[in-house]
């Protein structure tokens, strides 16, 4: 009966091992080094950007808008631009019938690292945009947008895809979105527009803005440095907005 029952546990054993239910034994009863689980490396998530306050320069835009500031017309045409320097403001209108898009780039100062902000607020119709930018140059800038109807934009300008016949316009955010911080009608908003080494990053009154849950920081190398800006857009009808000022600011 004891060799029965020990021929039994030998088959058994047999079996196991070969189909791998027992562990491989190595000299002295040790196993041997299982392989290795495959890893990746975990990237760090963006973290919260703050706004300084050491300026540069800031223009109360009182003074010859000219001397400092020149336009750019990105779309539309120029006769279709009204402007005015009123009580410490920088009136902006436009006249239909076509899209326009409408940029002022400073003549004197040119940055690497720098957070260019202004405050704005509307008169008129709310399909509209406010607009900044950094690290302009011929080739091309970085530019924010918020709207009058609470939406913003982070975008790269591409003057080869333009000359291309292309869009120029290559949105770092896919698409239009929606932001409560952006105060809606004829409220005063003060945004930014942050670009510090490749990263991109914006605020509106004061808070950093979010995209997907998580702080909005847009890594893109394609322009280094460059001038800065303010501009007006919209779409084929009247509008009236103004800037009250603009200031370039240290990281």
């Amino acid at each position: 009966m004891k060799m029965k029952i020990f021929a039994l546990l030998v088959a058994v054993a047999f079996v196991l091992s070969a189909c791998g239910g027992l562990p491989k034994l190595g000299i002295g009863g040790a196993s041997t080094k299982p392989e290795e689980v495959q890893v990746q490396e975990i990237k760090a998530e963006p973290t919260k950007a703050v706004l300084s306050d050491a300026t540069f320069f800031r223009d109360e835009l009182e003074k010859d808008i000219n001397e400092d500031w020149g336009l750019r017309v990105v779309s539309g045409l120029e006769k279709q631009l009204i402007w005015s320097q009123v009580n410490g403001k920088f009136r902006i209108q436009t006249q239909p019938p076509n899209d326009v898009n409408f940029l002022f780039l400073n003549k004197k100062h040119t940055y690497k690292d720098v957070i260019v902000q202004a405050e704005v607020e509307n008169s008129g119709q709310l399909d509209n945009a406010f607009s900044l930018v950094c690290r302009a140059t011929e080739a091309g800038w970085y530019e924010f947008r918020i709207s009058s109807n609470g939406y913003y934009e982070l975008l790269r300008y591409d003057q080869y895809k333009k000359s291309e016949g292309g869009n120029a316009y290559t949105n770092l955010v896919e698409k239009r979105v929606g932001s409560a911080l952006i105060k809606g009608g004829l409220d005063k908003n003060n945004f930014s527009l942050s670009c510090v080494g490749n990263l991109i990053t914006a605020f509106v009154n004061g808070e950093q803005l979010y995209w997907e849950k998580r702080p909005l920081a847009i890594e893109d190398n394609n322009y280094g440095e460059g001038t800065i800006g303010f501009g007006f857009l919209g779409y084929g009808k009247s509008l009236d907005g103004s800037f009250n000022w603009v200031e370039a600011v240290k990281p």
